[in-house]
């Protein structure tokens, strides 16, 4: 945007705040330096919520600041506007809605032709994939975003983004306040921050299924095996590549393949979902 921008990242660790304090202030000494100002570039302080994948927070989240471009009282879509239109007080003209549909599709600091489909060449850095396994089609994900600012919407979202020290589950918001103290930007980044080496998730994915790793590993499509490998990266925060290493020489993108396949079946397979909570429980994450 104009004075700020929005963020969604994915992190398996807790540095968040540092990673954006860096980049604020050494982008902030170049823009000055090369347009011969001075003084603070971006409106207000960094605020970071932590957000549970779970379900379909990250999909409203995508949506949210996707639209942020187009949320704007020239185009009808301030606070009062959107919430006449959601209500049914007022509808914009097919002048108006175009502009918006025009705005939001060419918006050039946005990464929502890449999720609505308009641009095929994704950029390395920009993952796209947790979002559209949560909906049928770029094309249904275009839907759900243009359908929103053709009509308006309330501020429930973002009401339920502000002062919050994360979005989700009950359970999932209740787990964090607790890691998190009276203070989300220093009490729980020690909890936050742990992480478990490779030994350590083998250990707690043998104790659950009651069997060594070489008597699983080698199995094709058993779910332990992909299930070690999706830990590693969310919990050990170990790349592709450190895991085909550990696993015995397996390269990258069939590791890759077979995280992704596992998230899949976890948001269908109630069973999967319990066994990973047993050894979240056993990892203490």
């Amino acid at each position: 945007m104009k004075n700020h921008f929005h963020l969604m990242v994915c992190t398996p660790e807790a540095n968040l705040s540092q990673a954006i304090q860096w980049l604020k202030v050494s982008y902030s000494m170049w823009f000055n330096t090369k347009y011969n100002r001075v003084g603070p570039l971006f409106q207000g302080r960094f605020k970071g919520v932590l957000v549970d994948r779970q379900e379909s927070w990250l999909l409203e989240l995508s949506l949210y600041i996707h639209l942020n471009p187009v949320c704007i009282k020239p185009l009808g879509l301030d606070k009062k506007g959107k919430k006449a239109e959601a209500l049914g007080w007022a509808a914009p003209s097919p002048e108006v809605a175009k502009q918006r549909l025009d705005a939001l599709r060419a918006y050039r600091w946005s990464s929502y032709p890449f999720y609505a489909g308009y641009k095929r060449r994704i950029p390395d850095w920009l993952d796209v994939e947790p979002i559209q396994r949560m909906v049928d089609s770029t094309a249904a994900y275009r839907r759900l975003a243009e359908n929103q600012i053709a009509r308006g919407s309330d501020e429930g979202f973002v009401s339920r983004l502000k002062d919050r020290v994360a979005l989700g589950s009950e359970v999932f918001v209740e787990r964090i306040r607790g890691m998190c103290g009276l203070d989300p930007e220093y009490e729980g980044l020690k909890e936050l921050r742990h992480r478990h080496d490779w030994d350590a998730i083998v250990a707690a994915m043998e104790k659950v299924k009651e069997c060594a790793w070489a008597d699983f590993s080698s199995v094709r499509g058993d779910w332990g095996r992909a299930a070690v490998y999706y830990l590693a990266r969310q919990y050990g925060g170990l790349t592709l590549a450190e895991i085909g290493k550990a696993a015995g020489g397996i390269k990258y993108p069939a590791i890759s393949k077979m995280i992704k396949r596992f998230e899949q079946r976890m948001l269908s397979d109630a069973n999967l979902k319990k066994s990973m909570q047993e050894i979240g429980n056993v990892l203490n994450v």
